[in-house]
C-alpha cells in the first residue's frame, strides 16, 4: 500500500473529557462516569486521523514544554503523529478543554481558555517538512505562518487544504494559495449566509472545490460549476466532539487516489462511524 505524507498545521490543545448522566447546574457538583484525555483541536485530530489510516502524519503547531502539555505529546506520539512543535512561549500552559459529555444523549459543554495568546515562532526547514508531503491542511490558525507554509507548497504543487471550521480575520489572505475547502456551516466569510454564498466566495477567489458540513445533514459541495449533495450515513451517535476534526484527516488520506466527491462520501462514512463511541480515539479501535 503506498503511504502518503500530510502536514497539518494548525491548533492542538489537552482535551479532557468527563461523562456526565446529566450537565451540573449552579453550585452543583456532579461525578463523571468515565474519563478520557487526549490531544485536541482541528488540525491535531486531523492529524490523528490521517496517521490511523496509515500514512505518514506530520503535525506543525505550538505545543509548549509546560507539564500539562506533554499530555498532549505523548497521545500524539502513541497515534503515530510527528510532532513538530514551534511554541512561541515553551513554558506557556497549553490551551486546556474540559469537555461534559452527556452519556444519555451525547448533548456537551465545553469550557476552554484563550487562544489568542499562543504563537509559532523559531519555525524553520519548510521546504526540509515539505519534502514528499502530498497534501497540507490548515485550520486557520497561526495564520501568518499558514500563509508562508501554503505559498510554499504551492510553488512544490502540494495539494493545499483548507479545514474551515469558523470565519477568522485576515483568512480571506490565504485563499489564493487554497485548492480545495472544506467547512462546517458555521464558516461564514463576511456577507455570506448560506452554502451557495460560501461557494461564490470561495468562487471570487479561485477555490473551485468546496464542500460545507452540517452534522449528520447533508454534505453539500461545489466543484467549478457543478454541485451535489451527500447524505451522510445515520448512526446511533453518543459522542459527536471532533467527527469534523476526524472528517477532514480522512478527507486527506482519500483525496491523495480519489476524486473529490468520492473522498468526501468515505471520510463522511469514518466521522460518521466515530461519532459511536467516546472521545475522539476509540473508533480507531474499530476501522475495518
Amino acid at each position: 500500500m503506498h503511504i502518503s505524507r500530510g502536514l497539518f498545521l494548525g491548533l492542538t490543545t489537552v482535551d479532557i473529557f468527563y461523562g456526565v448522566e446529566n450537565h451540573p447546574g449552579a453550585n452543583e457538583k456532579v461525578q463523571a462516569t468515565w474519563q478520557l484525555i487526549y490531544a485536541g483541536g482541528p488540525a491535531a485530530n486531523a492529524a490523528v486521523a490521517y496517521a490511523a489510516l496509515g500514512n505518514d502524519s506530520h503535525l506543525v503547531t505550538g505545543l509548549g514544554v509546560h507539564p500539562t502539555a506533554q499530555l498532549a505529546a505523548a497521545d500524539l506520539a502513541e497515534y503515530n503523529v510527528t510532532l513538530h512543535d514551534f511554541a512561541g512561549s515553551a513554558d506557556y500552559p497549553p490551551i486546556l478543554s474540559s469537555i461534559l459529555v452527556n452519556s444519555l444523549t451525547g448533548d456537551r459543554c465545553v469550557v476552554y481558555s484563550n487562544t489568542d495568546k499562543r504563537l509559532l515562532e523559531n519555525y524553520h526547514e519548510i521546504n526540509e517538512l515539505l519534502d514528499n508531503t502530498t497534501t497540507v491542511l490548515l485550520d486557520g490558525y497561526y495564520l501568518p505562518q499558514a500563509r508562508i507554509f501554503a505559498e510554499a507548497a504551492n510553488r512544490r504543487n502540494v495539494t493545499v487544504i483548507l479545514d474551515g471550521g469558523s470565519w477568522k480575520e485576515g483568512l480571506e489572505h490565504l485563499l489564493a494559495y487554497v485548492d480545495i475547502a472544506v467547512c462546517s456551516a458555521n464558516f461564514q466569510p463576511p456577507g455570506c449566509c448560506t452554502a451557495d454564498d460560501v461557494f461564490t466566495y470561495f468562487a471570487h477567489h479561485k477555490v473551485d472545490c468546496c464542500a460545507v458540513s452540517n452534522g449528520g445533514e447533508q454534505v453539500v459541495g461545489c466543484e467549478g460549476r457543478t454541485s451535489w449533495t451527500i447524505d451522510v450515513p445515520a448512526v446511533h451517535a453518543i459522542d459527536t466532539l471532533g467527527a469534523g476534526d476526524i472528517l477532514h484527516g480522512a478527507f486527506c488520506h482519500y483525496i491523495a487516489s480519489l476524486p473529490f466527491k468520492e473522498s468526501l462520501e468515505r471520510a463522511a462514512k469514518i466521522a460518521s462511524d466515530s461519532c459511536c463511541y467516546h472521545g475522539t480515539r476509540q473508533w480507531i479501535r474499530h476501522l475495518q
